[in-house]
């Protein structure tokens, strides 16, 4: 089955019945005599408007927006004033002395709610699983041992302590036994089993994760070094990356899904809402603020 077919069959239903119900809530809301004209019905962003955004941007980055910044701040705001004069529609607001912002949030939740409601069945779990496949993955893990060199108490002569210990412990015919000994005392551990190189990078750092993945397993190699100093380090054993089950993360697929769907339900209904609406946007102040931007940019 396409990808296409497969998203639409995987949200039809509950979107069918959110816009049902957006419906309802809309006709309601005019039946009970929702005030105004057209100029209720009017969205226009004056270049005033556009100036008040650009301005909080500035306070709070130190900077003015960039074009493409300055477009996403105008289709937010009138994203949050098509919510807010429904909101205000459906009386959200009384006997509540919140900000706007609140009041958007509270049109936004009765869409999550609705989304919320919606339990897939076991092809659409399945389905979005297959869809999203790269995001569970099971990296590749490697399990390894190590010995640590501090360059703080050695200084240069470190380097030349753990290529002596490496010379040694691959002429013994017991490399393992007693190694931890032969260098300094580390302050975390020293065998390390099934751990993502993202898990290694947290803990030694990106440099010494990055070296350990591209060593072969079995005999002591290095010294590479971390944070902490050197280390002389043997992996004894590597799982390859694999896919796993999807009982094995369905948990997580099932709150992925809920998410993905209530976004896709927010869209939903902000379409509905926003196409009552004409919005006019003043599009001659983007462009000259632009232009002035652009040639501060430009040093001049």
């Amino acid at each position: 089955m396409p990808m296409n077919v497969r998203l639409k069959t995987l949200f039809r239903e509950p979107l069918v019945h959110f816009l049902a119900i957006g419906l309802a809530l809309f006709a309601l809301s005019s039946w009970l005599g929702r005030a105004g004209g057209e100029a209720d019905r009017k969205i226009q962003i004056s270049a005033a408007e556009i100036e008040w955004l650009v301005q909080n941007w500035e306070a709070r980055w130190r900077r003015p927006p960039t074009r493409t910044e300055l477009e996403g701040l105008v289709d937010d705001y009138v994203r949050q004033e098509v919510l807010y004069r429904e909101a205000l529609a459906m009386g959200l607001d009384r006997d509540d002395q919140i900000i706007r912002r609140r009041m958007v949030q509270k049109i936004e939740f009765m869409t999550e709610d609705l989304a919320a409601q919606a339990q897939p069945t076991e092809a659409e779990l399945q389905a979005y699983f297959q869809e999203n496949l790269e995001r569970y993955l099971i990296p590749e893990r490697r399990s390894f041992t190590h010995i640590y060199f501090n360059l703080d108490r050695r200084g240069d002569a470190a380097v030349s302590a753990a290529e002596g210990v490496l010379a040694d412990l691959r002429a013994s015919p017991s490399p393992a036994a007693g190694a931890w000994d032969r260098g300094d005392r580390f302050m975390l551990e020293h065998d390390y089993r099934a751990q993502s190189q993202a898990q290694v990078a947290r803990l030694f750092g990106q440099r010494f994760a990055l070296a350990l993945f591209e060593l072969e397993p079995g005999d002591w190699q290095g010294p590479i070094g971390s944070g902490y100093g050197l280390h002389l380090v043997r992996v004894t054993d590597v799982w390859q990356e694999e896919v796993p089950d999807l009982s094995a993360v369905r948990n997580e697929v099932l709150r992925d899904f809920a998410a993905a769907l209530r976004d896709r339900a927010d869209e939903a209904m902000y379409s509905s809402l926003a196409s009552g609406y004409e919005i006019v946007i003043d599009e001659e102040a983007i462009q000259a603020l632009a232009l002035s931007q652009d040639s501060i940019g430009d040093g001049r």
